[in-house]
């Protein structure tokens, strides 16, 4: 009934980068779509640890997406809402960048990372979360 704070989830997102943009997937789906061993190997991979949905973060996020529109009528607004949704869920990654002299370094989950990644990750990344931390149609019959 009650989240654990500690309860974090683990979501892996499979990518490489195709021309300017990226083809990425959760980890289920790309082992069920069927690619060649030497296909996934194209593949690099980011594994994220996640905050779990609670009721205190699942208000937080729809009151930072009501914002004023051009009267000042407070307006839901679906962009902001995914932006805020982004940068609260996202507690760690092992994201990997090179430094200057080409060695391995850990990129810091902050803000302006976060904003840094590219839409076609991060869609896949709130995509799962939502999979994983909302009820379904199927699964809300089952019950």
């Amino acid at each position: 009934m009650f989240v654990e704070d500690e309860e974090l989830l683990e979501i892996v997102v499979h990518y490489k980068k195709a021309g300017r943009h990226y083809v990425a997937y959760n980890d289920q789906v790309f082992n069920d779509i069927g690619l060649s061993e030497e296909e996934k190997a194209e593949f690099d991979s980011v594994t994220i640890k996640a905050r779990p949905l609670t009721w205190g973060l699942y208000n937080d996020l729809q009151e930072a997406a009501m914002v004023p529109d051009n009267l000042g009528n407070r307006r839901w607004n679906y962009k902001v809402y995914k932006e805020h949704k982004l940068r609260s869920i996202i507690v760690k990654w092992d994201a990997m960048t090179k430094d200057e002299e080409d060695k391995p370094k850990k990129v810091p989950v902050t803000p302006q990372m976060i904003s840094k990644m590219s839409p076609d990750i991060a869609e896949v990344i709130l995509n799962t979360y939502d999979q994983m931390t909302l009820i379904d149609e199927d699964e809300e019959k089952k019950s």
